[in-house]
């Protein structure tokens, strides 16, 4: 193998794991909104932490399973994530990614909102697949739906 063909091979396998990784954050949107929480569940390695702010902390794979029966499934009737403008950084089996998301909710009790926020991760290969290792997720902005319809928009926090 020449240097140059080591060098291609380097660069198509950063690029393969950049979109794997990019695949498990679009799977974890998925399964949340339809919610398979069991494939949820399996995005996770089995010592990960999720920060969702406000909304608690969680760890091990038993927090995700948590997080998605005992808040998503009790409290969210339908959400729509939509992830964009991904930065995902690749060092050897490890790597980290930040994410915006915007997302339509309803409510269980019927009302409903849009949250826009950002995601910040670490992620872990194991077993040879991506998985988040850790997740913390903070809102920028929210907006629930009323009697008058959408109100203005509400800057809740950024750091």
């Amino acid at each position: 193998m020449t240097r140059g063909d080591e060098e291609m091979a380097v660069r198509l396998a950063r690029f393969e794991d950049r979109v794997e990784i990019k695949s498990v954050r679009y799977r974890y949107c998925y399964a949340i909104d339809e919610q398979e929480f069991e494939s949820l569940v399996e995005l996770f390695t089995e010592d990960c932490t999720l920060d969702y702010g406000g909304l608690g902390t969680y760890e091990g794979r038993e927090g995700v399973r948590a997080f998605a029966t005992e808040f998503v499934g009790e409290n969210l009737e339908s959400t729509a994530h939509a992830v964009h403008n991904p930065l995902v950084t690749i060092d050897g089996d490890t790597a980290s990614g930040k994410w915006y998301v915007t997302s339509p909710i309803t409510f269980a009790d019927g009302t409903g909102g849009f949250r826009w926020g950002k995601y910040d991760e670490q992620y872990r290969r194991v077993d040879g697949k991506w998985r988040i290792d850790n997740l913390r997720l903070r809102f920028i902005y929210s907006m629930d739906y009323g009697d008058d319809g959408w109100p203005d928009w509400e800057l809740v926090g950024q750091e």
